[in-house]
């Protein structure tokens, strides 16, 4: 029975949104739609720059759909000091390059067999491919970093992909580790998802012309979201049960903390 309770809920949340448009992803991206049709068209003619034999590979990853949450945070933090260019759809690539890299390797790690609704790389090519395409993925987006005029970008890229590396080691050496606390827990969601939250916000205000750290507080809010949205996904995986009890448990620890 607990089984079946996500796919109910699921469907409710689906009603919900049906019977309430603006609380659709949709509707709230709407306004930046042309950024993220930019962000997406960029991403597909990324394929190009890899060796043919690897552009399967690169289709197969880059023109993949999700919800390009990162490309928007680049989007709203550059719009709030400014507004967004050129140069922010590209950082927005870059970033969203990472994040594609570190779900290639996730889905080899977890061996997961779908990711969106499809098989992973690694259920179509074998674990070895997906490693090493990730590890192209990764490549690619550092190469894209460092033709910016400044080296600034490209160091903090390089930056942000080792945290998030080092924090999926982490993650791995702890796994199945129950007596983690929840500081050592906090530490794993910053070094992955709040870093590249963060990275998106700093990025966007520093190519406005803004000091590095001058979006900290459109940062340090995205970190946050970080926070919950794991916080969130956790407690419906271990729980079973409906959404609304992952919230009222997220609502819980923002009182406690």
């Amino acid at each position: 029975m607990l089984a079946a309770e996500p796919k109910v809920a699921r469907a409710e949340a689906a009603s919900a949104l049906k019977a309430n448009p603006n609380r659709s992803w949709k509707h709230l991206v709407e306004p930046l739609e042309p950024f993220l049709q930019a962000v997406t068209r960029h991403l597909n003619e990324q394929v190009n720059d890899f060796d043919p034999q690897l552009v399967p590979y690169a289709q197969y990853t880059l023109n993949g759909s999700g919800k390009h949450l990162r490309p928007t945070l680049v989007a709203l933090a550059a719009n709030a000091v400014g507004k967004a260019t050129d140069a922010h759809v590209k950082a927005a690539v870059i970033i969203e390059m990472v994040h594609l890299a570190t779900l290639v390797h996730d889905d080899v790690m977890d061996e997961a067999e779908i990711r969106r609704g499809q098989p992973t790389l690694a259920a179509n090519w074998g674990n070895e491919i997906a490693v090493l395409f990730g590890d192209c993925l990764f490549a690619q987006a550092v190469k894209l970093a460092a033709g910016f005029p400044t080296p600034e970008v490209c160091r903090v890229v390089a930056a942000a992909t080792n945290t998030v590396c080092t924090g999926e080691i982490l993650q791995t050496r702890g796994r199945q580790n129950f007596a983690a606390s929840r500081r050592e827990y906090f530490r794993v969601i910053e070094m992955k998802t709040a870093e590249l939250f963060t990275l998106s916000c700093d990025l966007a205000a520093f190519l406005r012309g803004r000091r590095r750290g001058s979006g900290r507080c459109c940062a340090n809010s995205a970190r946050r979201s970080a926070r919950r949205i794991r916080f969130m996904t956790i407690a419906w995986i271990c729980s079973g049960t409906r959404c609304w009890r992952a919230n009222r448990s997220a609502r819980t620890w923002r009182k406690a903390n």
